[in-house]
């Protein structure tokens, strides 16, 4: 599934295979034996909290979560990455501020097939969009029963934010809230928009490589990868994909394929873009049509959305639309400044900040 994330694949690739020397320091067994403690703002243990590294089964398959909370009575926020394929787990240490556990039982899930849930073994069709809506109900109906809550919050990132979509469409009687931050609205349509970006910013600069590879691919055709490619590229230079801070992603890539994580193995590091290509191309086959402006204008629970400031992934000009049409009994529509595509590299305290704020804003 080149076409949702071609250079994703390759700086990963690039970061796994400089990541053997920094394994050779860890121990020999690839096996997670102690995850970071729960700390307060002084940096003291806190007691009554959770930090904890699961497995789960979700639709009969073995999956991966992660809980922390410095209050187990906190509201639970289900977080869906986005990708598909592209966990957020490994980077939790450098995304999460204290004040999201201060606040919520945060959990991560890297969904089936993806991260620390990959499973060679698993074929396309285990891997369906129709099965991650299943996965994701279920685990909510775990976390609600679990920490005695009968509405948790639930929020998605990117392709998670579709996915998120997908959830409530089909029941929002177990969610506070639904939070969509990077909603791409629809595939076909942001990547056009995101093209079109592009190709203004180079004419407008007169940036002459990216011209020349726009002018050799001629119309811009999303299922067509070199074309695709072009896009991400311009995306890059020009500051409007993932991060939008210079030198941030290679950090990022860094930290997390290079073992520095405290989550992930080195052979879930090892594994974790073939784990990223055959969710994609499982879900390919829906992201393609994907378009929520037709499918869904009406909630009877309240929906918020999250949007880093510079992202031309999925751009404000598509989501602001939909979000001011969207008939929901409460909504709100957040900026993060200084910030891409995925706004918690960026900027974690904003992101946590507005996570933080619609909590308050739903439950006070």
């Amino acid at each position: 599934m080149a076409r949702f994330s071609h250079l994703k694949v390759i700086a990963l690739t690039a970061a796994i295979a400089v990541a053997g020397s920094v394994w050779a320091l860890a121990s020999e067994e690839d096996a997670i034996t102690d995850i970071p403690p729960l700390v307060d703002e002084n940096g003291a243990p806190v007691a009554d909290g959770l930090a904890s590294l699961e497995r789960v089964a979700l639709g009969g398959i073995e999956q991966s979560i992660l809980i922390r909370t410095q209050d187990v009575s906190n509201p639970v926020l289900l977080i869906l990455h986005g990708g598909p394929g592209a966990t957020l787990m490994p980077f939790v240490e450098q995304i999460q501020p204290a004040a999201l556990e201060e606040n919520f039982t945060v959990v991560h899930w890297d969904q089936r097939g993806a991260g620390k849930s990959y499973d060679p073994t698993l074929t396309i069709d285990d891997l369906s969009a129709e099965n991650l809506v299943t996965d994701t109900m279920e685990l909510t109906n775990i976390l609600r029963e679990r920490f005695g809550q009968e509405k948790i919050f639930l929020t998605g990132h990117s392709w998670g934010s579709a996915l998120g979509f997908m959830v409530i469409q089909q029941d929002t009687s177990p969610y506070h809230a639904y939070i969509a931050s990077a909603e791409r609205i629809g595939w076909e349509a942001s990547h056009q928009a995101g093209f079109d970006w592009v190709k203004q910013q180079a004419t407008e600069q007169n940036v002459a490589p990216i011209l020349e590879q726009i002018a050799a691919i001629g119309p811009f055709d999303i299922n067509d990868t070199d074309d695709i490619a072009v896009l991400y590229q311009g995306l890059i230079y020009f500051r409007g994909g993932d991060v939008f801070t210079p030198g941030l992603w290679d950090e990022m890539m860094a930290y997390a394929m290079g073992g520095k994580s405290p989550y992930y193995t080195k052979g879930e590091i090892e594994t974790y873009i073939d784990a990223m290509q055959i969710t994609q191309e499982a879900v390919e086959p829906f992201a393609t049509s994907y378009d929520i402006s037709q499918t869904f204008m009406k909630s009877d629970v309240p929906i918020h959305f999250i949007q880093g400031e510079h992202d031309q992934y999925a751009p404000e000009a598509l989501s602001r639309p939909y979000f001011e049409a969207l008939d929901a009994p409460a909504k709100s529509y957040t900026v993060i400044s200084g910030a891409g595509h995925s706004m918690m590299y960026d900027n974690p305290d904003d992101w946590a900040e507005a996570l933080i704020n619609i909590k308050n804003l739903t439950l006070n």
